[in-house]
């Protein structure tokens, strides 16, 4: 499962309030990923973004995808946490192996970009941080959520 959304701190909320609710699940966190790199990272994200920023945003979306890989193939559910908005969101999906994907998009009134894939969800309110009932939510719904990676013929 992928759970993207513009803000990281929404998107890693939620997606380790839904791995918590899974019997056998591991959250891998993009951003954590990228904080690991401890030389050589580029700040920021220009538009356009620049070869150098690609090239570690594809690094990071790849390490994102093996750990996810390494863990699904040990019977684990695996929740990934990552940024990847607007027209990212299919460069990410490009990467991912032709298998369906369950794609949950965390919603904000800035966020016009992004195909409206998978699940959309609200983005938790100031007055509502209850992230568990969003997850369950996120659960009941996730047949809405696939979204198919592999060529159709």
């Amino acid at each position: 499962m992928l759970v993207t959304a513009a803000r990281g701190d929404e998107r890693a909320a939620l997606a380790a309030a839904v791995a918590a609710r899974l019997e056998r699940a591991v959250l891998v966190d993009g951003a954590a990923l990228e904080a690991a790199v401890t030389t050589g990272r580029v700040a920021g994200w220009d538009e356009p973004p620049t070869t150098q920023q690609l090239r570690l945003r594809m690094l990071r979306w790849s390490a994102a995808l093996a750990v996810a890989e390494t863990y699904q193939l040990e019977g684990f559910d695996v929740v990934v946490a990552e940024e990847a908005q607007g027209d990212r969101l299919e460069d990410f999906l490009d990467l991912v192996e032709p298998e369906p994907v369950h794609v949950v998009v965390v919603r904000d009134e800035g966020d016009a970009t992004t195909p409206h894939w998978g699940l959309s969800v609200p983005a938790p309110g100031q007055d509502d941080p209850d992230l568990g009932a969003l997850a369950g939510e996120v659960l009941e719904h996730l047949a809405e959520a696939v979204v198919e990676t592999a060529p159709t013929d």
